[in-house]
């Protein structure tokens, strides 16, 4: 039996919508509220709580295969619930963890949630695993920067001259199912095919909506500056600002990623997103 987490997300959701589309009726859909999980045939919805213990070990048990869903927020509640999603798994005697982790990684990134990241990745060593590293999605992207540039005309983030490879969520979604059903292990890349700029990505958004938006260059120090003026918490301006850093660093410009090879089809453009959102 295969379980997601977090499955009212939007990237758990999808996966197992793909799942399902693929024949397999053996699927968990593991949600804090399991009652928003819309009923499929050969779907089963059980309550996980990443900071319920005793949730998750329950959800997890006759589970063969565990898509982990990385959690969000204070990279301290991302690290807790990931060891304490890992540890159910134990308790229940999954055999195999398909994980989402981060395209940044590196030690050597300043990219907020990487050590978080990090010490999940090295948590499932012993154990069979897939670690698919995402890229920055691009309808969080658009929903957290593009709205207010649409209503501004001007896309002002500090991102210099360098791209990133922008990813649907429900790109990843069919990956992940893919990945599943291959029993892939080792590490993996999901990202768009295409590294866009921040030209490119105001260009898209002036033909998908018709409202013109420029790119707008800005420095780490004015962004940051910003997001203070605008009452965002310390912990967001750092998640924010530092993974702006890592795509002037070129750390999220890793097109074309593995996409196409594992499901047959190439993930969607910035652009081709934008059109179809």
């Amino acid at each position: 039996m295969i379980g997601i987490t977090g499955a009212t997300g939007g990237v758990g959701s999808g996966t197992v919508r793909h799942l399902l589309a693929a024949g397999r009726d053996d699927v968990a859909a593991l949600a804090r509220r399991p009652e928003a999980v819309p009923p499929a045939p050969g779907l089963e919805a059980r309550r996980a709580d990443y900071d319920d213990p005793a949730s998750l070990e329950a959800a997890m048990r006759g589970l063969d295969t565990l898509v982990v869903v990385s959690s969000d927020g204070l990279a301290e509640t991302m690290v807790r619930h990931h060891r304490n999603v890992l540890a159910a798994a134990d308790a229940a005697g999954v055999g195999r963890i398909v994980y989402t982790g981060i395209l940044d990684a590196d030690p050597a990134t300043g990219f907020y949630y990487a050590p978080g990241h990090r010490a999940t990745e090295a948590l499932l060593q012993d154990r069979p695993h897939c670690v698919a590293r995402t890229s920055v999605f691009a309808d969080f992207f658009a929903d957290t920067w593009l709205e207010e540039a649409q209503r501004t005309g001007e896309l002002a983030l500090p991102l210099g001259g360098a791209g990133m490879s922008l990813i649907a969520r429900d790109d990843v979604s069919r990956a992940l199912a893919a990945l599943v059903l291959a029993g892939t292990e080792g590490v993996v890349e999901l990202t768009g095919p295409v590294d866009a700029t921040g030209e490119a990505i105001a260009a898209a958004a002036s033909r998908a909506t018709g409202t013109a938006v420029r790119y707008t260059p800005v420095e780490d120090a004015d962004y940051r500056a910003r997001l203070k003026a605008d009452g965002e918490p310390d912990w967001l301006i750092e998640a924010y600002a530092s993974m702006f850093t890592s795509v002037r660093e070129g750390r999220f410009a890793s097109a074309p990623g593995e996409v196409e090879a594992l499901t047959g089809t190439p993930p969607m453009t910035f652009a081709q997103y934008l059109a179809a959102r």
